[in-house]
């Protein structure tokens, strides 16, 4: 006797194609949020260097009172810009998982996009913090909300997302799921993103952070273009 019980559980009648946001719509959703506020900086505040925390607080403290429309409207697009990751990252892992992986690196993928994902939002909302009226007048503020900023949105974004592709790209990889090119990149950005850790005791560290931030651009689009949403039958 055939019961609904059979029929939900036989091989045959489960769907063939994944059921989920598309990849590449969401990742182009994260890429233009990181870059409008990249623009917001530009056409804000035009003639303004953005000031590191390896400089005096004194440019810190000129920069944010001058500007603060600018890093209010940057910060609001960067915490923007962490939904569609976090959205990315439980799309991409939920497909493997339909696609058939089984191992361990789809939950690395899912603990780094996550992470990064929530790093992106506090480091916002410090930028946020930065720009309050006021706050110039308190320097040991302005420095303590800055390195935090900078650390969060810096080394503490890019070393869970280079897991994120790493986790991906690897079993990917083993799975033949994405191309090996692909591939390959994923996993030169992954290590890139991981050496950003460095800048923690030198600030010469923090040129792996754009490479990880920016060059992943390809990837995640690479990833949505190609990575496929549909599942081989069973010959069985």
């Amino acid at each position: 006797m055939i019961t609904m019980e059979n029929v939900m559980s036989s091989p045959s009648s489960r769907p063939d194609r994944h059921s989920g946001p598309s990849l590449l719509l969401v990742a182009i959703a994260y890429i233009v949020l990181v870059i409008a506020g990249l623009v917001c900086g530009v056409f804000l505040a035009p003639r303004a260097g953005f000031p590191m925390p390896s400089q005096p607080v004194e440019k810190a403290l000129a920069y944010y009172s001058q500007y603060g429309n600018a890093v209010r409207w940057a910060s609001m697009f960067q915490l923007a810009s962490a939904i569609p990751l976090g959205i990315f990252t439980a799309t991409v892992v939920s497909r493997l998982r339909f696609l058939g992986v089984r191992a361990a690196g789809e939950t690395i993928a899912l603990y780094g996009g996550m992470t990064a994902s929530a790093m992106l939002i506090v480091s916002a909302l410090c930028g946020w913090g930065l720009a309050t009226p006021g706050l110039s007048e308190l320097p040991g503020a302005v420095r303590a909300l800055q390195l935090l900023g900078f650390g969060l949105g810096g080394p503490g974004f890019v070393i869970p997302l280079g897991l994120l592709l790493a986790g991906v790209s690897v079993t990917s990889g083993f799975y033949r799921l994405l191309p090996r090119w692909l591939v390959v990149l994923g996993i030169v950005i992954a290590v890139a993103s991981e050496l950003a850790v460095f800048s923690l005791v030198s600030w010469k560290g923090a040129y792996f952070i754009p490479v990880g931030r920016f060059i992943s651009f390809i990837w995640l689009i690479g990833v949505g273009a190609t990575m496929p949403a549909v599942r081989a039958r069973s010959s069985e």
